[in-house]
């Protein structure tokens, strides 16, 4: 139950707010993501190096044969979205840098530190679940953590709502669970 709760409000909540991190952030010289996206094609595709992303991703964000037509936001999974706020939005690294755990930093506030540690509880709870189990004190300290990481972003952006998103999100899980 932790666990799926846990889920939940990673991909739901925390998904939310960085689509709203990537759509707020996005270069001066373009109007809209999907302007960013098509004006760095080549480079999230892999023409210039290593590319950025996988070919189910690259279907998703260009899905027209032509490249004239991104795909939808809201149809993005938190790494992709991580992809894209990392390499072509104009929120800066955090202190510890992309790719890094900003907990090694707790004075890091900065909107790359709250994208960053979205990533990593993404990839703990989520991606490198053993057994998708998390005890209760596990789960308390992650859901204090994802709060308080929503609450940066909220503060950054002068947006409200994800910390509600978060205790509806809590209530809504267990409601199902109990259900069944």
């Amino acid at each position: 139950m932790n666990h799926a709760r846990l889920c939940v409000a990673i991909v739901t909540v925390c998904g939310n707010a960085m689509r709203e991190v990537l759509s707020t952030q996005v270069p001066s010289q373009h109007k809209d993501i999907h302007q960013t996206i098509l004006a760095n094609k080549s480079k999230l595709t892999g023409r210039q190096g290593r590319p950025l992303l996988n070919l189910d991703q690259t279907q998703m964000v260009f899905p027209d044969p032509h490249g004239k037509k991104t795909g939808k936001v809201e149809q993005f999974d938190l790494s992709l979205l991580y992809t894209f706020i990392r390499n072509i939005s104009a929120v800066p690294p955090p202190v510890t840098g992309w790719g890094y755990d900003p907990q090694d930093n707790p004075r890091d506030n900065s909107l790359g530190a709250s994208v960053e540690r979205i990533r990593s509880y993404r990839n703990h709870i989520i991606g490198h679940s053993m057994d998708g189990k998390i005890s209760q004190h596990d789960f308390d300290e992650y859901w204090n953590k994802i709060d308080a990481v929503l609450g940066d972003i909220e503060l950054k952006l002068g947006t409200k709502g994800y910390k509600t998103q978060l205790e509806k999100q809590k209530t809504q899980v267990i409601s199902v669970y109990e259900a069944c």
